[in-house]
């Protein structure tokens, strides 16, 4: 059918029009804007996919085709419904900028904060803006984009590092902590120059070489309690939005994800108001943008998932809840079961849901993956049952992976 046939598909599911069986991709939006046939299963195939292939961090984040082929063969070894290349996404627009990154085996790259780029005012005076799409590993992001597209033949979510946490990061925690109370003219300064000078422009070179409809600023620094409500209302959000205002067009959505720290707050409803400040700015045609709330394991199982269901149907915007990443580690299955049958009670009401499966750790069985999965597709029925707790579940059945790779997977 193609992606316009499979978008169209989903949004008339989504509002009650339902003709033929959904896959994947259709299932996702129509869970975005309404009521699918059941909960959609979003992957974040990631550094588990390396594992499961035994391949090198190097190789994993250098490598286009190989870090794509391996994303895509764990995410159909496992039958999720949508996945895009998620990689190091706090490290490319930095690596670029030339921040220096300390590479390990079996975990991604990180940033060496013993030595920031920005370590006095006047580095940033000597600081040059990348070239969108040519250094550091750009081409690598705009390659493995591009490999995505022929297989998939979709366009994939974009990913980005926020202003707020790059600045963070190039400037260190600390050090950018000190600005924003003592130095905050240099703190705006450095903001802006990230906003205007590295992510719009990237994220403008994202847009050409995909036609993302939507690309996503990751922003985990923008959270409680590293900093508090205050400052991110003053440093981050006005950043957030004038990148928004610059990118965002009719045919694509630009927002910004990643924060939490609802669980750190006397008043979850500020962070969550956050959230929305961050989804919600420079978008005309807010009825038809794929908008959602996305709230970490750590916040929803301290504050409870009926209130941020409630704030997500105030806002009429999909709730996105994900899995505890430690829990699909060490199991067992039958507390899999009962935690993803838990989220799926209380979170996916009527629709407008969607269900996450993130940083898996490295070590977690498959068997746990394919439970968390299997469980996810059999209480995540709509209508959603009124009484899941009666209903049993069907342990999944499942070859090993390597077995499965030989037969249906992709090179890498």
């Amino acid at each position: 059918m193609g992606t316009a046939g499979e978008l169209a598909k989903g949004l008339l599911y989504a509002k009650g029009l339902r003709i033929g069986d959904l896959g994947g991709f259709a299932r996702m939006i129509a869970g975005i804007y309404g009521t699918p046939d059941r909960v959609p299963i979003i992957c974040q195939p990631y550094t588990y996919a390396m594992g499961m292939h035994g391949l090198s961090a190097k190789r994993f984040f250098t490598e286009p085709r190989t870090f794509v082929h391996a994303s895509y063969n764990m995410a159909n070894y496992f039958g999720f419904d949508f996945w895009s290349p998620v990689f190091d996404i706090y490290n490319i627009e930095a690596d670029a900028l030339g921040q220096k990154l300390i590479w390990r085996d079996g975990s991604e790259p990180d940033v060496d904060t013993a030595d920031p780029l920005i370590k006095e005012e006047g580095d940033l005076d000597r600081l040059r803006p990348p070239v969108p799409g040519k250094d550091g590993r750009m081409p690598y992001v705009l390659d493995a984009y591009k490999r995505y597209m022929e297989i998939m033949d979709l366009p994939p979510m974009g990913y980005c590092c926020s202003p707020f946490t790059l600045a963070v990061l190039i400037r260190g925690y600390v050090s950018f902590l000190r600005d924003m109370r003592r130095r905050s003219a240099f703190a705006h300064r450095l903001l802006d120059f990230l906003s205007s000078e590295v992510v719009a422009p990237w994220i403008v070179k994202i847009a050409d070489v995909t036609k993302a409809s939507v690309i996503v600023m990751s922003d985990a620094w923008a959270s409680q309690p590293n900093m508090t409500v205050e400052m991110v209302q003053e440093f981050c959000l006005p950043y957030i939005e004038k990148v928004i205002r610059t990118t965002s067009t009719p045919r694509r959505t630009v927002v910004a994800a990643g924060s939490w720290g609802e669980r750190s707050v006397k008043n979850p409803r500020d962070v969550l108001d956050i959230k929305m400040d961050m989804m919600l700015p420079g978008n005309r045609f807010k009825a038809i943008r794929p908008f959602f709330l996305l709230v970490w394991s750590e916040d929803y199982e301290e504050i409870g998932i009926p209130a941020v269901r409630s704030y997500a149907d105030e806002k009429k915007v999909c709730l996105m809840l994900n899995l505890r990443p430690d829990l699909i580690e060490a199991g067992p299955p039958q507390a899999l079961v009962d935690a993803v049958r838990n989220v799926i009670h209380q979170g996916a009401g009527t629709g407008r849901f969607a269900f996450l499966v993130n940083l898996v750790p490295i070590r977690a069985p498959a068997e746990n993956v394919h439970t968390a999965v299997a469980a996810a597709k059999q209480f995540g029925r709509y209508p959603i049952s009124a009484h899941l707790e009666r209903l049993p579940f069907r342990p999944p059945e499942f070859v090993p992976f390597d077995e499965w790779v030989r037969e249906e997977g992709l090179p890498t």
